[in-house]
């Protein structure tokens, strides 16, 4: 079931109820998950692709308390916010195996063996890196192409993408057409606060929905931009929404 954010469908879910999906889930029939923020809602709206994206997903997850916030003003109460840190720490302690596929070896590397510390139980079975690519350079990559040919001999049922939005939804959109066993889920910076290279906000942060402003005083240089647009572009959406009677989406109750 799925809920209409601004003409993307985002999974009406929690964390729990993503956690037993995926401990479920038939991994012989592949695909792939999105996590969306606020901002790659926002930038859904001048992206016709990454909202077909968005919303041929096995789960488009809600990532980060504004989606919550939404989802419960639209009468889900049972919707909140699923974190891919929080995610990965749970599956990492069932029974599936484990692929890492981020944006530095060297860096992923470092994450697989922390991790591998962290959750002794853990079936880490490979990790890769893909290439440094503009997004009209993603699909059909001879590089990502042959690091699906080797996570496809080593078949692991979770295949976690750590690279920037929107690049990272393209990606497993793309190349989870090409897997012969597992699914794609894309985590964004989430490898770099497992790996500890960048610090986590603390719980109470989050719950008030202001992890955004702890990211924003920990990088101001690289952020602000990104925020003051999501920002205003959220504040125009809701505007446009209270002055415009839009049609439901034909897929709303997936």
């Amino acid at each position: 079931m799925r809920i209409n954010l601004f003409g993307i469908l985002v999974s009406k879910i929690n964390l729990k109820e993503t956690g037993l999906f995926l401990s479920k889930y038939n991994y012989e029939q592949t695909g792939y998950i999105c996590l969306p923020d606020l901002s790659v809602i926002v930038s859904a709206q001048k992206d016709k692709k990454l909202v077909h994206i968005l919303n041929n997903s096995l789960l488009t997850l809600p990532d980060g308390k504004p989606l919550e916030f939404l989802g419960k003003l639209k009468g889900e109460k049972g919707m909140s916010t699923v974190s891919g840190y929080w995610l990965i720490k749970q599956l990492l302690q069932s029974n599936l195996n484990h692929y890492f596929y981020g944006s530095q070896q060297e860096k992923t590397k470092s994450l697989v063996d922390k991790l591998r510390i962290e959750f002794p139980v853990s079936k880490i079975i490979g990790f890769g890196s893909p290439p440094l690519l503009n997004l009209d350079e993603i699909e059909n990559n001879a590089t990502v192409l042959n690091e699906i040919e080797r996570i496809n001999q080593l078949k692991p049922d979770i295949i976690w993408v750590g690279i920037s939005s929107p690049k990272q939804d393209y990606l497993v959109y793309h190349y989870s057409k090409h897997l012969q066993y597992g699914v794609m889920i894309a985590v964004g910076g989430v490898f770099d606060y497992l790996s500890g290279s960048k610090k986590i906000s603390p719980e109470w942060i989050k719950q008030i929905g202001f992890r955004w402003l702890y990211r924003l005083i920990q990088e101001p240089r690289r952020l602000w931009k990104k925020y003051f647009f999501t920002i205003w572009g959220m504040l125009w959406l809701i505007i446009r929404g209270l002055f415009k009677v839009t049609k439901p989406h034909p897929n709303s109750a997936k």
